[in-house]
């Protein structure tokens, strides 16, 4: 328990109040809490509890006023504010993780095509035989197929036609 004089330096040092007589006047009005005692020199005892209290609504009731606002609703603002950064960041991560197995995926499908897109067909690969083989050896092989793909020997008319026009193709150059 606090008396007066131990209350005054408190709210001294707090920059609440300058003299016993503003402390006195608080008690008297039921501001501070305090119970009057038997003891002739200390005249109120002052529970530390209900001294902190008063400090906290003072300090609340000098920020409203310096700064013009309701501090107790600013200040829960100011932690729901800051909650949700929290959640934001919360959520930006989750936006980046999620981006990175999209990019993860991205690259699997496209090495999966890759590996599965056939490569591209031609003429030497169709007979196969090497591309760096001569074009004699490439006429005959081709002549050998248009004799097996003939309609005439009951072959693909549709191949035949194909075949035949790289044939010709090869036989003008």
């Amino acid at each position: 328990m606090l008396n007066v004089k131990e209350t005054t330096e408190l709210l001294r040092s707090e920059g609440i109040a300058d003299n016993e007589e503003m402390v006195i006047r608080w008690i008297l009005d039921g501001k501070i809490r305090a119970k009057r005692t038997k003891d002739l020199n200390i005249n109120f005892s002052i529970d530390p509890f209900d001294l902190a209290t008063f400090i906290v609504e003072k300090k609340h009731e000098r920020m409203s006023q310096q700064f013009g606002i309701d501090y107790e609703h600013w200040e829960k603002t100011f932690h729901e504010n800051t909650k949700l950064k929290e959640k934001m960041e919360e959520l930006e991560i989750m936006i980046r993780i999620e981006r990175a197995k999209v990019r993860s995926l991205k690259k699997m499908v496209r090495s999966e095509n890759a590996l599965f897109t056939p490569a591209p067909s031609t003429i030497y690969t169709l007979l196969g035989i090497e591309e760096e083989s001569d074009k004699d050896f490439l006429k005959k092989e081709l002549r050998k197929l248009l004799k097996f793909l003939h309609p005439d020997r009951g072959g693909d008319e549709r191949l035949f036609k194909v075949f035949y026009e790289h044939y010709e193709k090869m036989v003008l150059k």
